[in-house]
């Protein structure tokens, strides 16, 4: 009997009596299963480091995803210093204020513009200082380093306050600057931690010989500490300070401060010889 080509290709399907025993006669004829075998395990690998946090704090001073520029108009050129509103909102009350109350920080790039007495170099130490959670000392790295990738930030860079070297390194004279911007930018913008951490700074830099202007810088940052230590120096070098130039244009209001206390003393001891 010969079959013909068309009905080798056709294809076969299951006798209708046998239907019924589809699914076993499946099984009889799917794959053995060669000795005992176990369900595959899916597994989860541990996940990466959360790459945001460095992301961030790295970010500082990136123009790239920036949405906050601030604007030294007083360079020249016009420097500018990138940062990121979240940041800023989530680690300083006075920005987040800032930027939910004023229509300018509603823009995609909010723009602010800096007082004329703010430097760099202390600006980022400051936004530095937020970025990376309040920590002054790597803060302070970060800034140096940032400032240093741009050469013009070194040569325009401008001084909060005229400073004597006297005695002292340029370092010291260097470091005095940023502190006293720092400790002004801290009372800005109300960041009440590190004005205490710039006022006990600028306080191990006391000599006698910035000792007038660091006093009068405390008295205008409201430095209530930082004035008092200044205060207390004054007033033991009393004798020293009548009669010059410095101790006679000095702010009035700190020579109450120092008078107050040296008239208490003169009385003190005016009272203990009296009594021997």
């Amino acid at each position: 009997h010969v079959v013909s080509t068309s009905a080798k290709s056709s294809t076969w399907s299951l006798p209708r009596c046998l239907r019924r025993y589809r699914h076993l006669l499946l099984g009889i004829a799917g794959p053995a299963l060669q000795g005992v075998q176990h369900m595959p395990i899916i597994h989860v690998e541990t996940p990466p480091q959360n790459p945001v946090p460095d992301f961030i704090q790295n970010s500082l001073n990136c123009p790239d995803l920036a949405d906050v520029v601030f604007i030294l108009g007083h360079e020249t050129p016009v420097e500018k210093i990138y940062a990121h509103r979240l940041v800023l909102a989530a680690s300083c009350e006075h920005f987040r204020a800032t930027f939910s109350n004023y229509a300018e920080a509603a823009e995609a790039k909010c723009k602010l513009e800096l007082p004329s007495w703010v430097s760099a170099r202390p600006m980022l130490w400051m936004l530095a200082y937020l970025y990376q959670g309040y920590d002054v000392a790597r803060a302070q790295r970060i800034a140096f380093n940032l400032n240093k990738q741009d050469s013009s930030n070194i040569a325009s860079r401008r001084t909060s306050l005229s400073w004597k070297r006297r005695g002292r390194q340029d370092i010291d004279s260097e470091i005095g600057e940023d502190l006293c911007c720092l400790l002004r930018l801290s009372e800005y913008f109300q960041l009440d931690h590190l004005k205490q951490w710039a006022e006990s700074e600028l306080g191990k830099l006391l000599t006698p010989e910035n000792l007038i202007p660091l006093s009068t810088h405390a008295y205008f940052c409201n430095a209530s500490q930082l004035l008092r230590v200044s205060i207390y120096h004054l007033r033991r070098q009393y004798g020293e300070l009548v009669g010059v130039d410095e101790w006679e244009e000095l702010e009035p209001a700190i020579k109450e401060l120092v008078l107050a206390g040296v008239d208490s003393e003169s009385n003190s001891a005016s009272h203990i010889s009296q009594t021997c």
